[in-house]
């Protein structure tokens, strides 16, 4: 029930956001509204309060605002012509097509600073000194001889207190040489780190890791591991016979080949082994049996200024992976099996609320930012689709034929019809795949 009511508020808020915008710059442009609705089909209830009937309707999966003369050839009397939105300037056409993923990101852009504010979960760790748990064989921190055991205090000249400013420092000096201190057995030492590069983020890591216990904290359905009979709780001891101690260990064994694993764990008193065939993951880029950490969480909480710095780094940061999967996908980086729908939107939300309101607001704005800037795509039906025809009109110095429009509509229609049934699919391969 959890997962259906946040599902059904998540989804409300971020269509009706966006149809508000497009409804306040119609009205703004004096231009008539008949219908504003959420879904779409059948009226389930509604209300009229002058020209415009506001309205529930059956699939949720949407909305829109019905202007006076919006569509193409609509026929329209000379005492509406003045509310039209055919007859209106194209500066104001376009304007309040704009609106409507304008007031998605603006909602986005509220949203991120909030998020900080009331308080985010992160890893205890970070708060921690940078005590070395565990050092990734030939990453930037083995070449830089850096070991188990040492406590790194600096970084490029600057103190680093705990985890999470050894991290930043590491990610601000990509393929950059960074003068390291950091303390072992009780003597302060120097060496020189090269931070790699990361593929996914362009920042810089240096394959250095606090201690992790290997103790798996969840089991994901439809992975190998919960086939096998894996449970949170369990503390792997072994993989191929090979001794895990730490979780960095663990995922080096795992991720490298899909050839079966036999996992050692300690589970009430008893050490079982479990046969497992890690599954190659498109987006991961690497082999995975479907296990996550278990991690202790503390919620941090920043005052106003810094949560307005952080979320806006958080929006650039989640605007730059949405446009970097979008390119994977057309270039073929990452499989279509990836996209999810209607289906993993709720199951996340369902998750989010349980986790707390920071976590629901966090997924909100994530995808009010998606659909804010996907709308903006050149694609016909969406709203930049519109955008697009309104350039070529503004060249061209008069309207675009009916048959064209009827034809990019169709198209447009066809595309979005056959992304639904994919994300569809892929939703229910997922839960009975």
């Amino acid at each position: 029930m959890t997962t259906i009511i946040s599902f059904i508020i998540v989804l409300g808020i971020l269509i009706f956001i966006h149809e508000l915008g497009h409804f306040l710059a119609a009205k703004a442009s004096g231009v008539g509204v008949e219908k504003f609705s959420l879904g779409f089909g059948p009226r389930l209830v509604g209300i009229q309060r002058g020209e415009t009937e506001y309205r529930i309707s059956l699939l949720p999966l949407g909305g829109y605002v019905k202007m006076v003369g919006e569509a193409p050839g609509e026929e329209i009397t000379e005492e509406l012509r003045a509310k039209s939105f055919t007859h209106k300037p194209l500066w104001k056409r376009a304007s309040i097509v704009a609106a409507g993923p304008a007031m998605n990101l603006v909602l986005a852009v509220v949203l991120m600073p909030l998020i900080f504010m009331i308080g985010i979960q992160v890893p205890v760790y970070l708060e921690k000194p940078a005590e070395v748990g565990y050092v990734a064989p030939g990453e930037p921190a083995d070449r830089a001889g850096i070991r188990k055991g040492d406590t790194v205090v600096s970084v490029a000249g600057k103190e680093t207190g705990n985890w999470e400013e050894l991290l930043m420092g590491l990610a601000m000096g990509p393929g950059k040489e960074l003068e390291v201190g950091f303390l072992r057995d009780g003597s302060r030492l120097e060496t020189t780190i090269v931070p790699d590069v990361s593929e996914a983020t362009g920042a810089g890591y240096g394959g250095v890791f606090p201690p992790m216990e290997p103790v798996i904290g969840g089991v994901a359905p439809g992975f190998p591991a919960m086939d096998a009979g894996l449970k949170p709780g369990d503390r792997i001891l072994s993989v191929n016979g090979a001794p895990i101690t730490h979780w960095a260990e663990l995922e080096s064994a795992i991720h490298k080949s899909g050839d079966k694993k036999v996992i050692k764990v300690a589970r009430g008193g008893e050490e079982p082994s479990f046969e497992i065939t890690p599954v190659y993951n498109e987006e991961a880029k690497a082999y995975l049996v479907g296990i996550s950490r278990q991690e202790e969480q503390v919620t941090r909480q920043y005052g106003f200024v810094e949560s307005i710095q952080r979320g806006v780094a958080s929006g650039v940061d989640m605007t730059y992976k949405l446009f970097v999967v979008v390119k994977g996908l057309i270039v073929g980086d990452y499989s279509l099996k990836t996209l999810g729908g209607p289906i993993m939107i709720a199951q996340v939300a369902g998750q989010a609320a349980e986790s707390g309101i920071a976590d629901l607001l966090s997924l909100m704005a994530f995808l009010s930012l998606q659909l804010g800037i996907i709308n903006l795509f050149p694609i016909p039906v969406l709203d930049g689709g519109h955008l697009v025809f309104f350039g070529m009109e503004a060249v061209k110095g008069r309207p675009l034929s009916e048959k064209f429009m009827a034809a990019a509509q169709q198209v447009g229609i066809a595309l979005l019809i056959m992304l639904m049934l994919l994300v569809t699919y892929n939703d229910l391969f997922r839960i009975f795949g």
